[in-house]
């Protein structure tokens, strides 16, 4: 009876703590969501993929005073139809398209003629609260205690400026994690179930469902199916070669080895049948670009090899902390781990750890060395979190070997509480600082745009002269009730367009800063008045001036 009370008392505490996770979760996820500002560029492209193919960019309508609201209409569904082979056509040379297509769903289910940052942060809200739970669920099983577990994913999930990058950036790099995180755990179950009699039937079929999911999720998702498909099926012949008297070519491994390459090819044409455009990356586009990489030695690699384990240190503990001392920290908890995993003959584990971190900094490897021009850590998010995570679960199985030592039980009690909330307490400090108030957080707001002085001006004229210098400002451009795009040439249209300004008070006005006193003299002209230009500040690439 005491045995079945524990039982469902324990039963009670996991559940208790996976909701007070998923409520804290949530909480956080909707404040940053609510910080969130669009302006980096390729968040605009998101919604250009999904829904920009039913209008042409805004600012190719020059010399016409138009709305916010027709600016909302690019980044809106509104047409009556779904459309998505639009997307997949539009995709041809850039991206696959799951993400997209998603994107194009939600937006004409849920926010038709809306171009909401909810769009995308709700798709990204259900993928984090997924890996929350999933993530709080493995710890649990690996370090047998719900407190543990729940605070580990408290410091490394929720109140963590990485995986509030991932979760607040309109792109598919939270969805990115998770399939990550689902192919690992399905390349896990293929293993364990060497030594099962019944054929993994199951396990290879979530295998290649997860393998075309990714596969539509992102071209990166191709490089770590690479990655951990080689490891994974090294390790199954490394066993299988362990096998004496001739076994190695009739052993299960070699042939799960066998039904792995099977299962890939299955994905890999089942991808290709619904997305076909992915063979002009593989043969000519980012897949070209990555092979010519392969073949260029230079001491530039070794360069971005290295920026890549600085990005490691610096976005687990934050620009001000040591590299060489984050490393480490980070991968001393991680062979401590194994060590002792090994020691307690915990096989499976100890595979499991060793697998994720090697399937981890290959990938990391792959991309560093065929990094474009611009290195971009986002494309490293994914590695660094699980990463993040091995090196949690490092840490928990030392502290508990240290408090295993103490053979008082309530002076162990005693001493894991106390240095638990030392560490906790320091921890979360840590991770506070670093987030510092959402200025951390890449991609999530402009510190020297204040989007608030741009509403307070929503009500007068806004002007955007010249080239738009990309599309950073284009959210921005969502605002006013009137807004009018210019050229340099100052045709007739321009002027005609300036003159309705006649009787308004001031404008806003978007322009780079070498243009301004051409623009003032200009309006000035037009207008028959002296004006003045007051800064307010920089947004992105082009500067804003209230002129009065």
């Amino acid at each position: 009876m005491c045995r079945d009370l524990d039982k469902a008392g324990r039963k009670m505490q996991i559940i208790g703590i996976a909701i007070v996770l998923l409520v804290i979760g949530t909480i956080c996820f909707f404040y940053w969501g609510s910080k969130k500002q669009v302006w980096f560029c390729d968040e605009i492209y998101t919604y250009e993929s999904a829904n920009g193919f039913e209008q042409e960019w805004p600012a190719v309508y020059t010399d016409q005073w138009m709305t916010g609201k027709d600016v909302e209409a690019f980044f809106a569904a509104d047409s009556d139809r779904l459309d998505l082979n639009a997307i997949t056509v539009r995709l041809y040379s850039d991206h696959v398209p799951l993400y997209f297509w998603l994107f194009r769903i939600i937006s004409f289910v849920f926010f038709k003629g809306s171009g909401s940052i909810w769009i995308g942060l709700s798709i990204n809200l259900v993928f984090y609260l997924f890996l929350l739970e999933a993530i709080y669920f493995l710890f649990l099983r690996l370090v047998k205690s719900p407190v543990l577990a729940g605070t580990a994913v408290l410091l490394t999930f929720i109140v963590n400026r990485l995986v509030i990058e991932q979760a607040v950036t309109l792109r598919m790099y939270m969805m990115l994690l998770w399939a990550q995180v689902l192919l690992l755990l399905a390349g896990m179950r293929v293993l364990n179930s060497i030594h099962r009699k019944k054929p993994p039937i199951l396990e290879f079929i979530g295998l290649y469902l997860i393998s075309v999911i990714g596969f539509l999720i992102h071209y990166d998702f191709w490089v770590f199916y690479a990655v951990t498909a080689a490891f994974f099926c090294l390790w199954l012949l490394f066993m299988a070669l362990r096998k004496r008297d001739g076994k190695f070519w009739r052993s299960r491994e070699l042939r799960f080895v066998l039904i792995w390459c099977v299962d890939f090819g299955l994905a890999l044409l089942s991808t290709i049948l619904i997305f076909p455009y992915c063979r002009w990356n593989l043969n000519r586009g980012k897949g070209q670009t990555a092979l010519h990489s392969l073949f260029d030695l230079s001491a530039v690699k070794l360069k971005q090899i290295a920026w890549g384990f600085e990005r490691l240190s610096r976005s687990v503990f934050g620009e001000g902390f040591p590299v060489a001392a984050g490393l480490l920290i980070m991968f001393g908890c991680i062979v401590g781990g194994g060590i002792l995993l090994y020691k307690k003959k915990e096989k499976a584990s100890l595979t499991g750890l060793v697998l994720t971190v090697l399937t981890a900094l290959g990938y990391q490897l792959a991309v560093c060395f065929t990094l474009p021009d611009a290195w971009e850590e986002r494309y490293l998010w994914g590695s660094f979190t699980l990463i993040m995570l091995c090196m949690a679960w490092g840490g928990i199985l030392l502290l508990q070997l240290g408090f295993s030592k103490i053979k008082d039980s309530r002076k162990r009690r005693l001493s894991g509480c106390v240095t638990g909330v030392i560490l906790f307490a320091c921890i979360l400090a840590g991770e506070i600082s670093i987030i510092d108030g959402g200025r951390g957080v890449a991609y999530l707001f402009q510190e020297e745009k204040d989007v608030d002085v741009l509403k307070a001006h929503k009500d007068i004229p806004w002007i955007v002269y010249g080239p738009t210098v990309g599309v950073y400002s284009y959210y921005d451009w969502l605002i006013p009730e009137k807004i009018c795009f210019l050229t340099t040439d100052d045709t007739a249209e321009d002027l005609r367009a300036i003159q309705e300004l006649k009787g308004e008070n001031g404008f806003i006005l978007y322009l780079y800063e070498d243009y301004f006193p051409h623009v003032l003299e200009l309006f000035e002209q037009e207008l028959g008045r002296k004006l003045e230009g007051s800064y307010l500040f920089k947004s992105t690439n082009l500067s804003v001036y209230l002129v009065e």
